[in-house]
Order: structure tokens, then C-alpha cells, then sequence
């Protein structure tokens, strides 16, 4: 056993509003509680989606800055990163080093393997970094990096049993190298907002008798967002009067509402952009639409299902644990424009199925508990400085 007190450095590309943030702030605030210190490192970058920072104030958890942890790819900004990392490391002599994001658990990994005192190093996989529809040397290139970082790793955590067999057949690690710790959801807030379908809707001003469609996710390329407007148009036929609400900003905001206009869809969409009162909207859908290209196991679908809302999606990353058609909603292929749209009709046109899909509803999300979440990592982290 150590002798020094065990503390735990995260470190994340961005304090953007996100699901691996999310986690990583009650892993923090929690874990602090029950002895080991925890802290954030993140790169300057504010994204449209909004920051957390008000959130980690709030928790009492401090946030480090690295200037050149960015997003983009560059080699300047990445060495400095890296010295940048290493050196907080060495500072302040953590124990632990969590890195989550692909840019961040490559600097990470690689500056904590090379930090002057003995730190054990921790990689959480929120979905890969490289996916199907990724252009081939593109997805190539992501997944030898993770190849390449994952030899750095002490421990490897995957949030979906998916992302095990995919890390696999892509040839990082063996299966027993991965350990399973769920995105854990506080549901509390979601449960009470449970039965307030017309409370939700007055407050966005869509009338109680119309349907509504919505999502909660970032406007970026591997969320695919262009295909719920696809959705849309197709769903449109059937329900004149639908509105698909999309809570969530980013980089193809502007291209999202351009295209909303160009399919004379503009009085079907209320775009909400960046909410942090999301658990007061989401009881205003009457379906939950995913639409992504990637995923790991996404926490907005998670809260979706704790207010009781059926779910469409595409089948990717860790989506087929909780939705297969027979339970929670429906399941399509990545692109399958016209397979979403059938399965948002059918929970349109029937409330008595979705009340029949969503039964076993509470049993489906037990796993998923921020408390669970929270107890492996902390007998994760006291092996392995047990075994430093």
C-alpha cells in the first residue's frame, strides 16, 4: 500500500456538457467523499453545447487547465499537451489517472507512463473513437492510436459489452483485459418527473394534444442529427401536427436549421439548443429519437427511459442492451431512414404499446445507477494502489 493519500486526476478534452463529463463529475464528487481526492483536467476549448464549470464549482471538485489540450489533431499543441499533463502529474503526485475522450486518453496514458513517481492508469472507453461509417484511413489511423495507448493502461474500462467485442475484433487486448463499469445516471430527478407529459409541453408552449418527438444530443457528425430530419419529413405524412424537439448545440447547428428550412420543416422543429433542465423537457416527448452513427452507452437514452419514454434508434455502441423491440422500443440499422421513421409512427399511434414495451422498464435501468458506478470505481482504484 501506498503511503502517501490516494488522489485521482481525471482528464477530459473538454468540460463540455456531455454524458463522459457528466460521469466524470459525480465520479469525482463522490469518490472524494469516500476518501480519495479527486481533480479534473481539461483543455481551454468552450463548446456551443455549453460547460460544466458551474457544476464542478458547485460539486467543490478542482479543475486544472491544459492551453493545449485542443480537439483538433496538431502536433504542436499535442507535445505541449503532453508536457503540460506530465507535468501537473509530477506536481502534484497523483495516485491515479483516469483519462477519458480519445484525444485526452492518448495524452493522458502516454504522460502518466512517463511521470516521475509511480501513478497507476486508468482509460475509460465512452464508445471508440473510430466507427463504421468513419472514412477508412480515417478509422485506421484512430484505432492504431488506441492500440498503440492501450499497452499504457493498468486498467481498461468499457461502459457497454459492445465496445469489448469491437475493441477486440480491432485488435486491442484481449476480452479479460476489459473491465464493465456502466454510465451511472442519478435517476431520482428523472423518476419524479414521471406522468408530467402536459406540464412539460405547456412549458415549451406545443399544445397537449400534439405529438412530440424529441432528443437530447450534440450537434455533431456522429450523432448524425440530418437523419432526424429525414425522420421527420416521412413522420410528417402521417402526423401533420408533430414536433420533433431537439435539445443539444454544436457544430452543425447552423447546417441543421438550413436544412430544416430546405424541407419547409421549420414548423415541425423547436430547436432548445443547450438545456440544463433537461429532466423538465424530456416528459414533453411522447418518443425518444436516437439517430447515431456511434455511441457508447448514451445517458440522455438512459434518462429518456427513467421518465418512462419509448425509444427509436439506431443500433450501435451499447443502444441493443436496453432497446430491442421487445422492450423499451425499437432498434434499426445505422442509416435505415425509413425503419426509424415506421417504429416512431407505431408508438405514435399506440400509447397501449408503449406502456406494454416500457414494463420491465425500472428492472432494465437498475444497473445503470450512478451508486454502482461509483463503488466499482472505488474498489477499482483501491486495488490498484493496493498493487502500486
Amino acid at each position: 500500500m501506498v503511503d502517501k493519500k490516494t488522489t485521482v486526476l481525471h482528464i477530459i478534452t473538454k468540460m463540455a456538457v456531455g454524458g463522459a463529463q457528466m460521469n466524470t463529475l459525480i465520479s469525482c464528487r463522490e469518490i472524494t467523499k469516500m476518501g480519495y481526492p479527486s481533480a479534473v483536467l481539461a483543455g481551454p476549448e468552450i463548446s456551443p453545447e455549453g460547460t460544466f464549470s458551474d457544476l464542478s464549482e458547485k460539486y467543490g471538485i478542482p479543475v486544472f487547465t491544459a492551453p493545449h489540450l485542443i480537439r483538433k489533431l496538431s502536433l504542436y499543441h499535442d507535445f505541449w499537451a503532453f508536457c503540460e499533463i506530465k507535468n501537473l502529474i509530477d506536481r502534484n503526485q497523483f495516485s491515479i489517472v483516469h483519462t477519458h475522450g480519445s484525444k485526452a486518453k492518448f495524452l493522458g496514458r502516454l504522460a502518466a507512463a512517463y511521470a516521475k513517481t509511480p501513478v497507476k492508469i486508468v482509460q475509460t472507453v465512452h464508445g471508440w473513437s473510430f466507427f463504421d461509417t468513419m472514412p477508412p484511413l480515417q478509422k485506421a489511423f484512430y484505432s492504431l492510436l488506441e492500440r498503440f495507448g492501450y499497452k499504457y493502461a493498468d486498467s481498461n474500462i468499457v461502459v457497454s459489452p459492445h465496445d469489448i467485442k469491437k475493441g477486440v475484433n480491432w485488435g486491442i487486448g484481449k476480452p479479460e483485459d476489459y473491465q464493465l463499469i456502466r454510465s451511472g445516471v442519478e435517476f431520482e430527478p428523472f423518476y419524479a418527473q414521471r406522468g408530467n407529459n402536459l406540464l412539460a409541453k405547456n412549458r415549451l408552449g406545443i399544445p397537449p394534444d400534439c405529438p412530440v418527438v424529441g432528443t437530447v444530443i450534440r450537434l455533431a457528425s456522429q450523432k448524425h442529427p440530418e437523419a432526424i430530419v429525414d425522420v421527420a419529413e416521412i413522420v410528417k405524412k402521417s402526423f401533420p401536427d408533430v414536433k420533433f424537439v431537439i435539445v443539444g448545440d454544436g457544430p452543425l447547428d447552423s447546417y441543421m436549421k438550413q436544412y430544416i428550412s430546405e424541407k419547409k420543416l421549420n414548423g415541425n422543429f423547436v430547436m432548445l439548443g443547450s438545456r440544463k433542465d433537461v429532466a423538465l423537457i424530456l416528459p414533453a416527448f411522447d418518443v425518444f429519437l436516437l439517430t447515431s452513427r456511434s455511441e457508447g452507452l448514451p445517458r440522455a437514452m438512459l434518462e429518456a427511459l427513467a421518465v418512462r419514454i419509448p425509444v427509436v434508434a439506431t443500433d450501435v455502441g451499447g443502444i441493443a442492451e436496453l432497446i430491442n423491440g421487445l422492450k423499451n422500443g425499437f432498434l434499426c440499422s445505422h442509416g435505415d431512414i425509413n425503419c426509424l421513421a415506421k417504429g416512431v409512427k407505431r408508438l405514435l399511434e399506440s400509447p397501449g404499446l408503449r406502456d406494454k414495451l416500457l414494463a420491465t422498464v425500472d428492472q432494465d435501468l437498475a444497473p445503470f445507477s450512478a451508486k454502482i458506478m461509483v463503488e466499482q470505481l472505488f474498489q477499482l482504484y483501491t486495488f490498484l494502489v493496493k498493487n502500486m
